[in-house]
């Protein structure tokens, strides 16, 4: 066996067991730092087919800019403000876009994370000040 080979073995081998050593391997837990009881994700969004998962980034970045929009237009960010139910992104996403093509879906996710890129400093401010960011 070659030093390269041998390496590469060790590295294999080894690599999962210091990664979750380190507190590096992913969980399905649900621990937020902050605003414990927010709504979860819909549990159909994980289980769409993997030849869909991007209808499941576009209704996630609809959701992140509406809970921003929403914080910056009541001046206030609750937890209920900036994590409402996902019914609206949901139906938002249904009467717009849920027969559209993988174009229009990589349009609208641009769109609206530019949307929350253009809100999020000011949310910023709003949720810092009550420790919710």
């Amino acid at each position: 066996m070659s030093c390269f080979n041998a390496i590469l073995m060790l590295a294999l081998v080894s690599g999962p067991s210091m990664a979750f050593a380190q507190g590096l391997a992913p969980t399905m837990d649900h621990q937020f730092e902050f605003c414990h009881e927010r709504p979860l994700e819909p549990e159909w969004m994980g289980s769409l087919p993997t030849r869909e998962s991007y209808k499941r980034l576009v209704i996630q970045t609809i959701y992140r800019a509406h809970g921003l929009e929403r914080v910056i237009e009541a001046g206030e960010c609750s937890c209920a403000t900036r994590f409402p139910s996902w019914d609206v992104a949901v139906q938002h996403f249904n009467d717009r876009y849920l027969g559209a093509d993988r174009d229009v879906m990589r349009d609208a996710e641009d769109r609206y994370l530019t949307r929350f890129n253009e809100l999020r400093s000011a949310a910023r401010q709003i949720c810092e000040a009550v420790g919710n960011w």
